[in-house]
């Protein structure tokens, strides 16, 4: 294989099925000034240009559901169910981006002849209009390769920016055929550019460049906050959506069966690997062995196979390092005490990781005080609504969180005291509206994503003020 060629390797079986170009740092700086140029394009194109841009892309995703979803499988280990509604969800994206962006960018015209100081604003017309910032650096994760590039470009070019897409090195193809999309329905070729290469070697570019004015980023909270860090530094704007460890309390009083057949799914939905599965499960004593019971036998029952069989509840994880990861997790459990049980094993080749389940579980093992992306979950129990929120709110994640029970008060006050972006009664934790707001408390990010919330980060607000001769 040549140095300059990226082998992009199918986690469920490891064979080859692309490849992409491992740029260097010359490359991607002339990626991010053909952007600029793009921008200088976008920002001046009229609004109705731009929405109508953005619905074709919905309809080409539409079209090319099916071939998008088979690569999503192939290339991320996504179950085809589930790369069929991921490529949906981008194709409704890009179409909300379309309908709401005239509403954030209406601007406001301020009665400032309210204001004494300074004098003559009885004769003064003040407005404020909201305008691109520029080239965005949108860094994108491995697991939703085709929804969060649609989450970070809809919004971006809606408002009339330019984008530079890194996608992770391990689904880097489906970000290739996103660009190939957004060309076809008529963006200019230089509007949105894709890097390709590994990120020790042109991170720092897509970060540092002066023509970078945002960077937006989906991953790890040990990778945002250095990322941050330094962009901040430079005066660059970020949305950074990073780790969680969303915990799911289940009180005395709840639906055990509908409680476990959720959870199974909000844990194990994507073989774990998502920010907003529940990745805690907290259950009053009372009814603890009897969820732990149900939660056990629903878990069995799932398919853990191929992801482009039409059965498969669970596919693989994205590579042998999460494997080895994922390894550390239950030894450092059973080190410390924890009973681990495999509730259900895949196919012995690739990447696959069997489902496990970690009881009698202590705040110092990895499994609750880390983010574990992959398919173990923790079941801890506790005698009171107090522990369960101290247990809850434990670590330095806060991204969603959820509560079972038939008390709504008792919810609504629990709530009160989970610290996380959203408290969900009733129902998983991967709950996610597309346009509203998604983020989280503590280390879980800093900004919000939801296409409005980004399109208004994603812009500068400027006043004009207009005195009356």
């Amino acid at each position: 294989m040549s140095l300059e060629v990226i082998e992009v390797r199918s986690p469920s079986n490891l064979k080859v099925i692309g490849t992409v170009k491992r740029m260097n740092k010359d490359e991607v700086r002339g990626e991010i000034e053909e952007a600029y140029k793009g921008f200088e394009i976008i920002s001046k194109m009229p609004l109705y240009k731009r929405t109508a841009i953005l619905r074709k892309v919905s309809e080409i995703l539409e079209r090319e559901q099916e071939r998008l979803a088979r690569l999503l499988a192939m290339e991320a280990g996504k179950p085809i169910r589930d790369s069929r509604v991921e490529v949906l969800r981008a194709s409704r994206l890009f179409r909300q981006a379309a309908e709401e962006v005239g509403m954030v960018l209406e601007g406001k015209n301020y009665r400032v002849d309210a204001y004494e100081y300074p004098p003559g604003n009885e004769n003064r017309i003040v407005v404020s209009t909201r305008e691109p910032i520029g080239v965005v650096t949108a860094i994108l994760p491995f697991n939703f390769p085709i929804n969060s590039f649609a989450h970070k470009v809809a919004p971006a070019l809606a408002v009339g920016n330019s984008v530079v897409v890194k996608p992770s090195i391990n689904t880097p193809l489906a970000a290739v055929e996103m660009k190939k999309i957004l060309v076809e329905a008529g963006l200019p070729d230089s509007a949105v550019r894709v890097v390709t290469g590994y990120s020790s070697e042109i991170g720092d570019e897509i970060i540092t460049h002066p023509l970078v004015g945002l960077i937006t980023l989906t991953g790890s909270t040990q990778t945002g906050l250095k990322i941050a860090s330094k962009a901040v530094s430079l005066g660059k704007r970020i949305i950074m959506e990073l780790g969680g460890s969303d915990p799911i309390i289940v009180l005395e009083d709840a639906n055990i069966e509908r409680a476990s057949s959720i959870a199974v799914r909000a844990r194990f939905e994507y073989a774990g690997q998502n920010c907003n599965a529940g990745k805690r499960i907290i259950v009053r004593q009372e009814v603890y062995d009897k969820f732990v019971k149900v939660f056990n036998e629903k878990a069995k029952a799932l398919k853990v196979g191929d992801p482009l069989d039409e059965t498969t509840d669970v596919g693989p994880v994205i590579n042998k390092e999460s494997v080895e990861n994922l390894n550390s997790v239950l030894e450092d459990a059973k080190v410390k005490g924890g009973r681990v049980e495999i509730l259900n094993r895949g196919p012995e080749s690739g990447s696959f990781f069997p489902l496990a389940m970690v009881t009698n579980p202590s705040l110092d093992m990895l499994v609750l005080k880390s983010e574990v992306f992959g398919p173990i979950v923790p079941i801890v129990s506790v005698k009171s609504d107090e522990e369960a929120i101290r247990i809850a709110n434990s670590t330095e994640y806060g991204l969603q969180s959820a509560i079972f029970t038939n008390d709504v008060n008792r919810a609504l006050k629990l709530s009160r005291e989970l610290k996380f972006g959203a408290v969900i009664i009733n129902d998983s934790t991967r709950l996610r509206w597309d346009s509203l707001p998604f983020g989280g408390f503590k280390k879980t990010g800093i900004g919000r994503e939801g296409v409005r919330e980004t399109m208004l980060e994603m812009t500068e607000n400027k006043l004009i003020a207009i005195t009356l001769l």
